[in-house]
């Protein structure tokens, strides 16, 4: 009884092994160059394949066909065929569609990430409707090949974040101006150095944001509506903490860019930041 449960599993086991799923998504081109995006999800079993394809993927015109083929291990060659349509969003009737036949070649490192080759097409009356091209890739090698991609944006969007930020330093009576085309802008001040009592005055266009304000090391956060024309950011020094000058730095964050201003200032003294708008 022992030796025939072993039996079994060992023939389950070489059944599992024998078969294998795979999923490629590409293109097919035929000789008049009109692209058509192609999906394959088939079983190779012994080197008998089925499964599926999809034409048109995500149209109004996508179409899932059952395939049959075969697998030639020594070739690495994929003999495949559209037998029926399972289901379809097109319109058009069943006459009127063309059917592939393919033999693709396993390509790429170890064989098995491209699939490319040479189709023919025919409708049901036999008669040649089609000729070109099929190029595609392994389902899970795109989908690295994207997250790559996508990483790449991300990090080349970070970078050019970080080659808008622009750091200057101001003393007391200079000016900064810039250009923004938003209606708002968020502003940050804080003391970047140790806490040592500096306190300071901030206005926009005269109208008193901030008054007699003690800079500490968190940041105190300001959305500021901008108005059209010229809008005057003023910073002034109430006192000069216990280590002079009084210093505070200010972060202007217009959209994707960002200004990081160093503030030294003398009592009673002040910086004037312009937004033109």
């Amino acid at each position: 009884m022992r030796y025939i449960i072993l039996s079994i599993l060992i023939t389950f086991n070489y059944i599992g092994l024998s078969q294998s799923h795979s999923v490629y998504i590409g293109t097919i081109i035929s000789t008049d160059n009109n692209p058509i995006s192609y999906k394959l999800d088939f079983t190779e079993d012994n080197g008998i394949i089925s499964g599926y394809s999809i034409t048109n993927i995500g149209t109004n015109d996508e179409t899932k066909s059952k395939i049959i083929g075969t697998y030639i291990s020594s070739e690495k060659t994929l003999h495949i065929k559209e037998t029926e349509i399972l289901t379809t969003n097109s319109q058009e009737p069943l006459e009127n569609f063309c059917f592939i036949e393919m033999k693709l070649e396993k390509k790429g490192i170890f064989g098995s990430k491209r699939l490319e080759g040479e189709f023919n097409g025919y409708f049901l009356n036999k008669k040649k409707c089609a000729i070109g091209r099929i190029i595609m890739i392994e389902e899970k090698k795109l989908r690295k090949i994207k997250k790559k991609i996508k990483k790449k944006i991300e990090l080349n969007k970070r970078e050019r974040v970080k080659e808008e930020e622009e750091e200057i330093l101001m003393k007391s009576g200079e000016k900064f101006t810039f250009d923004s085309e938003n209606k708002k802008i968020t502003l940050l001040i804080w003391d970047a150095n140790q806490e040592d009592g500096d306190k300071i005055d901030l206005l926009l266009n005269s109208v008193t944001i901030l008054s007699n304000y003690e800079t500490k090391n968190k940041a105190r956060k300001i959305r500021i509506k901008l108005e059209d024309g010229k809008n005057i950011i003023e910073v002034k020094a109430t006192n000069e903490g216990i280590n002079p000058p009084n210093t505070s730095r200010i972060e202007l964050i217009d959209g994707k860019t960002k200004y990081t201003v160093d503030v030294q200032l003398q009592h009673d003294k002040n910086i004037t930041i312009e937004i033109n708008k």
